[in-house]
This record gives C-alpha cells, sequence and structure tokens, in this order.
C-alpha cells in the first residue's frame, strides 16, 4: 500500500470517530439522535447493550442481508469493500460509545442549551461525512447496504436512503411503542438531523 493510499485510510479512520462524535452530541441533546442510530439508541434504552454495541450488531446484520441482493460477480468484484465493512462497523460502535464517555458531562437541561448541542452534533456529522466521501476508500454499512438495494433494483441512491432513514425511524418507534409503552428516543432532533446534515 502507497503513502497515497495509507493516508487515505487514516483520513476515514478519522472520519469514523468524527462521525461517532457527532452523533454522541446529537444523542446528548436529549431531543432524540440521528436516523441511522435511532434503531440502536432506542435498544440500548431497555436492553443492556449500550447504543455502540447495538450498532455494531445492527451493522453486522446489514453485512448479512446484503448477501442475497449481491450477485457472485458483484461479490467477487467488490470483495474488498464488502469485507472491509466488518472491521469498520466494529470500530464505528467502540468509537460511538467512546464518545458517548467522553462527553458524560454533557446534560442539557435548558431547551436552548439541547438545541445548541443539537446543531453542534449536526456539523460534527455534516464534517465527518464530508471527510468520509474525501477518502473515498470503503463505506459503513448502512450505505453500503443502500447502494446493493439501489443497484438491486435500479434505485437511485439519494431515494433508496431517504427510504432507509424512514424505515429505521419507524422500527426505532415501534421498538419504542412496544417495550416502553410510548415513543422515545426519536424526536425533533431526529428530523433536524435528517434536514439538517446532508445540507
Amino acid at each position: 500500500m502507497n503513502k497515497y493510499m495509507s493516508r487515505r485510510y487514516i483520513l476515514f479512520a478519522v472520519s469514523l470517530f468524527v462521525n461517532a462524535m457527532g452523533i454522541a452530541f446529537i444523542t446528548k441533546a436529549l431531543l432524540g439522535t440521528s436516523p441511522i442510530t435511532s434503531v440502536t439508541y432506542v435498544l440500548s434504552m431497555f436492553t443492556p447493550l449500550t447504543i455502540g454495541q447495538w450498532t455494531i450488531v445492527l451493522n453486522l446484520l446489514f453485512v448479512l442481508f446484503e448477501l442475497p441482493f449481491m450477485t457472485r460477480k458483484e461479490l467477487k468484484d467488490d470483495l474488498r469493500m464488502f469485507l472491509l465493512q466488518i472491521p469498520i462497523s466494529l470500530c464505528f460502535g467502540t468509537f460511538i460509545d467512546l464518545s458517548m464517555n467522553m462527553l458524560y458531562w454533557l446534560e442539557p437541561v435548558k431547551s436552548i442549551d439541547q438545541i445548541i448541542y443539537l446543531l453542534v452534533g449536526c456539523v460534527i456529522l455534516a464534517a465527518g461525512i464530508t471527510l468520509e466521501v474525501k477518502a473515498n476508500v470503503a463505506m459503513m454499512a448502512g450505505e453500503y447496504f443502500v447502494r446493493v438495494i439501489s443497484q438491486r433494483f435500479h434505485g437511485e441512491f439519494g431515494y433508496v436512503k431517504l427510504c432507509f432513514d424512514i424505515t429505521l425511524v419507524c422500527i426505532a418507534c415501534l421498538f419504542s411503542i412496544c417495550f416502553m409503552s410510548g415513543i422515545y428516543g426519536v424526536r425533533e432532533g431526529t428530523v433536524a438531523a435528517a434536514l439538517l446534515v446532508g445540507l
């Protein structure tokens, strides 16, 4: 691996941590969390596993779910990117828990503080995604899953990603209602993160 590629992989690793820190800020604002993290956040509320541990589990499930939608040729041609999802999932989940622990002091009480932390989190998450795209060496399991579905059904990536995010939020709401008798973890911050980060 040459020096140029090594730097790109390092940049990608940095982007994972920045993404995790952005998610932690958004979550700590107590106004919900990002759509991609909504299911894992809700699951962490009524199980012994943390949001990071559930992120690892869910991302590895995405990797398995991708297989039925890929041909042998597609898997062979993209094997490196496919396999990279596994260590990336492990790192990303660990980074989320690390970021949540680093922000242990962040407990906003006033609404204005919650909004500020939410916006800060959105900016950090957007910066992380920008670095991830700039590195252009790998994809996280959620985005790779969307790409696989897009290719399989000849859909536009952006539209499929929107449907994917909405589905995750609906599943998070369903889990919350079934196991906690109400909607928790999905709030106005979830909508704000969905709308602001891309912009």
